[in-house]
Formats: C-alpha cells, sequence, structure tokens
C-alpha cells in the first residue's frame, strides 16, 4: 500500500455534503465537543442544525463546581459549550456512568427516535478503536441504530482516546478558536487531566499530510450503513484494504479483530 492508500492527503470541508440535519452521539458531557466539536461548529456555521445526544450523567468522574453535584455541573458544561459552538438544546438521557453496555437496546431505540424527530440523516459516534467501555457501547449502539434507520443516513465515527483509521480529515482551521473555548468549558474534567491539550495535540497531528495553511483537523470515518456494517473498523480506504483486512488465516488479521472487539463488548 502506498501512503495515499492509507490516510487522505486533502483536507475536507465537511464530512458529508449537502447533510440537512446532524446528531452527535457523546457517551460523556465532553466528547461532542473534544471529539467532532469542530465539525459539529462547522456544520452549525452552514445553516445545518446540530444537536447533541448525552448519553451518561458522567458522575463517576471530574471535579464539581462548588454547591453543585458532578452531574449538574457537566451538564452546565455541555450547555455552556453548545452555546459557544452553535449547536440546539443538547438531550440528557442520563444513564449512568460505565453502564451504556447494559441499557444498549433502550438507546438504540431513543436514538433512532431522535434522528427521525430531528430530520436528521447524519449521525456522529465514536469509532470501534476506542478503548473505554461507554466509548465501544456506543460506536455499537450508532451502528445498530443506523442499519434499523436503513439506507439514506450516514454514520460519521469520531476519534477521542485513540486515532482511527479516518477516510476524512476536515480542516477546523475556521472554528479552532470556537473549539477551543468549548473545551475551556469543562473545568471539571481539566481539573482531573489535560485534555484540552491531549485533542489539540490530536488535531494538530492530524495536520500531517495536510497542505501548508490547516493548522488543525479532526479525523473521521464516513461510512454508509453497507460500508458500517461490513467493515465497522474503517479498515478500507478508497477501495483499498488494510493488510489486517486481507489475510488466509482465519485466527489473524481482521477476523482476529472481530474476535478481540466482540470479547470487548
Amino acid at each position: 500500500m502506498s501512503e495515499g492508500q492509507r490516510i487522505p492527503y486533502h483536507a475536507s470541508a465537511l464530512p458529508v455534503t449537502g447533510a440537512r440535519s446532524v446528531l452527535v452521539l457523546a457517551p460523556h458531557p465532553d466528547d461532542e465537543v473534544f471529539g467532532c466539536g469542530g465539525c459539529a461548529a462547522l456544520y452549525a456555521m452552514t445553516g445545518v442544525p446540530v444537536h447533541a445526544l448525552i448519553l451518561t450523567d458522567g458522575g463517576l468522574g471530574g471535579v464539581a463546581a462548588p454547591n453543585r453535584d458532578l452531574a449538574a455541573t457537566r451538564r452546565d458544561e455541555v450547555l455552556r459549550a453548545a452555546d459557544i459552538l452553535g449547536f440546539g438544546t443538547p438531550l440528557f438521557a442520563e444513564f449512568p456512568d460505565r453502564s451504556l453496555g447494559d441499557s444498549s437496546a433502550r438507546i438504540v431505540d431513543l436514538v433512532v427516535r431522535r434522528m427521525k424527530h430531528l430530520g436528521a440523516d447524519v449521525l456522529f459516534a465514536p469509532s470501534f478503536w476506542e478503548i473505554h467501555p461507554d466509548h465501544l457501547a456506543t460506536a455499537q449502539i450508532a451502528l445498530n441504530a443506523i442499519q434499523r434507520l436503513g439506507e439514506g443516513y450516514t454514520l460519521v465515527q469520531y476519534e477521542v482516546g485513540v486515532p482511527l483509521m479516518p477516510s476524512h480529515l476536515i480542516d477546523i482551521t475556521a472554528v479552532l478558536q470556537r473549539k477551543h473555548a468549548a473545551m475551556q468549558c469543562f473545568g471539571s474534567q481539566l481539573a482531573v487531566q489535560a485534555y484540552d491539550k491531549h485533542i489539540n495535540a490530536l488535531n494538530v497531528f492530524r495536520t500531517y499530510t495536510l497542505q501548508p495553511g490547516v493548522d488543525a483537523a479532526e479525523g473521521v470515518r464516513v461510512a454508509t450503513v453497507k460500508q458500517a456494517t461490513e467493515d465497522p473498523f474503517g479498515l478500507v480506504f478508497q477501495g483499498t484494504p488494510h493488510p489486517l483486512r486481507v489475510t488466509s488465516q482465519p485466527e489473524r488479521g481482521w477476523a482476529s479483530w472481530r474476535k478481540r472487539w466482540s470479547n470487548l463488548v
């Protein structure tokens, strides 16, 4: 495989052009900003409605604001960040942290209803490369929801804790300062770890193969229902299968990855 068969060498303006409406699934209150806040802000700038569905209450990690519990603190942070990025009012599902795998069927129903209610045809969610159990559960929930919705819907996988194999590198230079400001809203999380620095480093790194003038980019994997079903890890880029997916030994390569993933979720 050549370099250009492994990763994009040209930045994209948006993951999906012509979107009617976008729904962003966030496992925790902040993933909608850290993972794809730039993409969401770009959509909002073009007049495409963007809404976030925050699945957990975030009650297990962070530092609460004075006279507020942690879940309430994190809801306040999400609302401030949404205002900066131009989101609609987020919906809070308020499942407990680290419980999404146990509630996946109910959440798939919720996502499908929400997509239809909003008239959304693009669904953002974490990728199957993530390692946090709530992120992995959300990846599976998104895949199940998009399968139920059928053709005409697009899944966009974003990265937070683990880089994915991107089909698109989105130039977020125009909204970079807005994303930085939105990340600063999450004081409950930044008091624990410098997530804003980590995400900024990832966004800068994503410009490695891109043209001068792109200061930051978000890596995403864009998939139709068929592509997401047949290749959930995004191992096929521009029609070229990654070597992990091409093997004659059933317990190696892609088959091995599928087995490991199924054991995780």
